[in-house]
């Protein structure tokens, strides 16, 4: 806000109507004792309206005096974080004006951030804290204009004991030999960056140095660490050459002075040229390199460019998230890659699906700034769905042109979006306002609904479903990888794009699929959970309460399970019949030679209480081989109790499961709308009974508890059918007809 009194602009907000170009700042008498230290400040700045009054910001240092080069100044004053300064007559806009400020005293810091552990050999800052609110904390040793847009280049003379280095920013000029004990280092930083970015740390540092070949120039890679720590040095930067590299390939030239780090008790904070790094990561081996990667990142994300507001800090810390993973593909390969992503996206899946925290990503409240989940790994997650959306090369030359545009400036996710859609063409709207601007996930589904041969070739109509988790949204420009599966086994994939809900498209393939999946490799954040395995011996492996068994396999057996926690489509509305709202599941089943592959789906009236609630709902399992076929029951064996059970699936098969309840009391009243069959005798020894309304041709199965099956017996325009039970052991049988199964019991003599 600007108060204007007969013209003139008095600012009432730090840094309003002033742009600050340079900083130069001393600083010297650090008393390690009592944490304190004497700094002068000379700050240049450009008025952009005129002015009798200029606020900038100082934390809990004291100010002993004020001056400036060509206009008096009349007065200052210090109110909170507030440096106040009244000049004794108004400053025109486009003037230069360089104040002179001189202060000291005791630093601050927080649990995280300010001036930091001072200790007998050992201090530096944190440009940032968690605690405070806004969180840059430049303020807590330079009086500044210290936001994320106000950005500047620096001069930096700091004076210590010649026992101690200062470190910081920018390039070393030269250390001055003070005759007295003491030396004065002399940093230039030529880059305008934001205050928060700007570093010192002060202590008996020994530097580990090297030399990166970069693209346009030879790059200083320095590690500054205590001397206890100089051993685990090359161990833990083994790597930072190759990470620099792979950067540089895929975003442009390296954008500052030096690769430089240098070892705290805490961190990591993305300083220019002088990141800090927390000491138990300088451990010797690279067993915390994503530490290395992700602050490195940040030279482009976050440095470069800066996030305009802390509540789009998904740009700095988002993307920088993404990068301390994917630069393993230039380090350690694609797969190690994808299998580290891919965890980390099941993680965030789970935690979008919670309704508190159905946040967008890029109005993040001052509080979750730098919420890890919500931030850091979802940013990360959603950055990796951006470039399987675009395509890598369309991301990566999109990302250049976002950088260079607003090099050494700040910058908003609708710029981000804008910059990516012109560098590219691929226009970004639909995708940021379902990842970025609106809270929740999206849910993708895909089902065949036709296959036509043409030639060689198939021509496959899909189905293309979109639902929104959380607030209301209809996904527009709708991007999502489709894998189909080939009676071989082959996969093939392709990137489908479809407006609103639901949509019909057509892909052509060289092969008749068997099936086909969304986001098949896990390369997007959508309402899903998955897992695939290629299991070659028994084994047992579990998705969302759903239990995969494979009890024998001749040769390999390919598994797809998913779990989607959404209502499944096509709900067949009848009376009594409720369908799960919260989830179902699709598999994928495919035997090279033979297999025996069991499900058990389990269901609670806790995880289920949309449609188990009491004794009268009583639990089925219903199944469909795709979107075609209706819902229906299938073989299975049951066990618990309404509050609690599984349902044992033997031989289970391709397609789509839920959950389901009838209600038993609507059955008991009403004339049941499903087929009713009779079996008697039951228990039976001999000879058992199946009687049903209506004369049809089918065929009446037997199974025995482990759902083997034992006997088939077709019949033709027939209403019940006598079976032969004789020679069939004691024990629980189950007979199915007409999608419907009944439990027998055998009694033999």
């Amino acid at each position: 806000m600007t108060l204007m009194i007969s013209g003139v602009l008095f600012a009432q907000t730090p840094g309003e109507n002033i742009d600050v170009k340079h900083y130069e700042i001393n600083l010297w008498g650090f008393d390690f004792s009592n944490h304190t230290l004497q700094g002068e400040a000379f700050i240049d700045f450009q008025t952009t309206a005129p002015v009798s009054t200029v606020v900038l910001e100082l934390k809990r240092l004291s100010v002993t005096d004020v001056a400036s080069d060509y206009y008096n100044v009349e007065s200052f004053s210090q109110e909170g974080d507030r440096l106040i300064v009244n000049f004794d007559e108004t400053i025109d806009a486009n003037e230069n004006v360089t104040l002179d400020v001189r202060y000291g005293g005791n630093t601050f810091s927080e649990t995280w951030g300010g001036v930091e552990w001072w200790g007998s050999d050992y201090v530096y800052n944190l440009g940032v804290g968690f605690d405070s609110q806004p969180h840059n904390l430049g303020k807590t040793w330079f009086p500044c204009v210290d936001d994320f847009t106000d950005k500047a280049t620096y001069t930096l003379y700091i004076t210590v004991d010649n026992n101690k280095k200062a470190i910081c920013g920018g390039n070393l000029i030269n250390v001055f030999d003070n005759g007295d004990g003491t030396s004065t280092w002399y940093w230039e930083t030529p880059q305008e960056i934001a205050t928060y970015h700007m570093s010192f740390a002060i202590g008996a540092y020994q530097v580990w140095e090297d030399i990166y070949h970069g693209i346009e120039r030879d790059i200083p890679v320095e590690v500054y660490a205590k001397p206890s720590q100089m051993g685990n040095v090359p161990g833990t930067f083994a790597n930072v050459k190759t990470i620099a590299a792979f950067y540089e390939e895929c975003l442009g030239a390296y954008p500052f002075n030096r690769i430089g780090y240098v070892s705290t008790s805490k961190g990591c904070m993305e300083h220019i040229d002088n990141i800090a790094m927390a000491a138990d990561i300088i451990n010797g081996n690279t067993s915390q390199e994503e530490y290395v990667a992700h602050e490195l990142s940040h030279m482009y994300f976050g440095n470069k460019v800066t996030c305009s507001t802390a509540g789009d800090m998904w740009l700095n810390e988002g993307f920088a998230q993404f990068w301390g993973l994917f630069y393993r593909v230039g380090v350690y390969g694609e797969d190690n890659f994808q299998t580290n992503m891919s965890t980390l996206n099941r993680t965030i899946t789970g935690w979008c699906l919670n309704h508190n925290n159905w946040i967008p990503l890029n109005n993040m409240p001052l509080d979750m700034t730098y919420d890890s989940k919500a931030v850091y790994d979802r940013g990360a997650v959603i950055v990796n769905s951006m470039m399987n959306y675009m395509g890598r090369d369309n991301f990566l030359a999109g990302l250049r042109h976002y950088l260079d545009t607003y090099a050494y400036e700040a910058a908003t996710s609708e710029q981000l979006r804008d910059a990516l859609t012109e560098a590219t063409g691929i226009d970004m709207t639909g995708f940021f306002d379902t990842f970025v601007f609106t809270g929740g996930i999206p849910h993708y589904a895909v089902g065949i609904t036709g296959i036509n041969p043409s030639g060689d070739q198939y021509l496959v109509r899909l189905k293309m479903n979109y639902e929104h988790i959380g607030p209301s949204h209809v996904g527009q420009q709708n991007r999502m990888e489709v894998t189909f599966v080939g009676n071989n086994g082959e996969l093939h994939t392709e990137l489908v794009q479809w407006d609103g809900l639901e949509e019909e498209v057509a892909v052509t393939l060289d092969f008749e699929p068997e099936a086909v999946f969304a986001d098949y490799f896990n390369h997007f954040l959508d309402a899903k959970y998955d897992q695939n395995v290629m299991a070659t011996e028994p084994m047992n492996f579990s998705l969302e309460r759903l239990q995969t068994k494979v009890i024998s396999v001749s040769d390999s057996t390919l598994l797809r399970v998913e779990a989607h926690p959404v209502r499944p489509s096509d709900d067949p509305e009848i009376p009594g019949l409720n369908l799960s709202t919260t989830h179902y599941w699709n598999v994928l089943r495919h035997d090279f030679g033979e297999a025996d592959v069991t499900g058990i789906f389990s269901f609670s009236s806790s995880n289920d209480n949309d449609i188990i609630q009491t004794q009268n709902d009583s639990a089925v399992l219903l199944y469909r081989a795709n979107v075609l076929d209706p819902w229906h029951t299938i073989p299975y064996t049951q066990e618990g109790s309404w509050k609690l059970g599984r349902f044992h699936v033997h031989d289970m098969r391709t397609g789509e499961y839920t959950i389901a309840a009838i209600d038993k009391s609507i059955y008991a009243l009403n004339e049941t709308p499903m087929p009713i069959q009779t079996l008697f005798p039951n228990p039976a020894s001999q000879q058992v009974t199946l009687q049903w309304e209506e004369k049809c041709d089918g065929t009446i199965k037997v199974y025995n508890q482990q759902f083997q099956l034992v006997k088939a017996i077709p019949y033709s325009n027939a209403s019940q059918k006598t079976i032969d039970i004789n020679g069939l052991a004691s024990g629980i049988y189950y007979i199915e007809n007409n999608q419907i199964i009944q439990k027998l019991i055998i009694k033999q003599p």
